[in-house]
């Protein structure tokens, strides 16, 4: 399952509309955040697609296509706890540790973040502690990625997106930049 993962949009759709017409056996958009409006616009060309979208910092409206739109949400998609978020409640401009948190709250598998405008993407590898002198599994191993900013206005770098394949087995992650002309 291919998904592409877009944020930060700030009122701007053509690098996203680029992207798109890239990677068209793409059969999930994440959204996240910072151009509500954008993605509305986008999601009418697209019904093919499955859309998911949480709300940023910048979004004055909540809702898309007439439903609200949380500021973070979770979704399985082939057996992966997907959390998203904009990254503002947890902090994403200063670091990682509250995203951290939130994935090892929520049992995520993948935790998808924007805010920061800069494409991210580790692996957490899974912690042990010591209990009475054996290994116990503290908790699971999880990726926090990031896409970076998917708008064309304003920037020192091109817009980003990012594209996860999902499968039985381990995501794959990876960047995406668009050149606009």
């Amino acid at each position: 399952m291919k998904c592409l993962c877009f944020s930060d949009s700030h009122n701007s759709t053509r690098a996203m509309r680029r992207a798109i017409s890239m990677h068209q056996d793409t059969d999930v958009i994440f959204f996240l955040g910072d151009g509500l409006s954008d993605i509305e616009e986008i999601r009418r060309d697209y019904p093919q697609i499955a859309f998911f979208a949480v709300r940023g910092n910048c979004d004055l409206r909540s809702t898309l296509m007439g439903n609200d739109v949380p500021k973070t949400d979770s979704m399985r998609l082939l057996g992966k706890n997907i959390v998203f978020t904009h990254g503002d409640l947890y902090g994403a401009k200063y670091g990682t540790e509250e995203l951290k948190k939130l994935a090892r709250e929520l049992g995520a598998d993948i935790v998808l973040f924007g805010h920061t405008h800069s494409p991210y993407s580790s692996y957490i590898p899974a912690a042990e502690e010591k209990m009475a002198g054996q290994e116990c599994p503290a908790e699971k191993a999880f990726y926090l990625f990031n896409p970076g900013s998917i708008s064309d206005r304003g920037s020192f770098s091109p817009p980003s997106y990012g594209i996860i394949i999902l499968t039985e087995s381990e995501p794959l992650f990876s960047h995406g930049s668009i050149k606009i002309y």
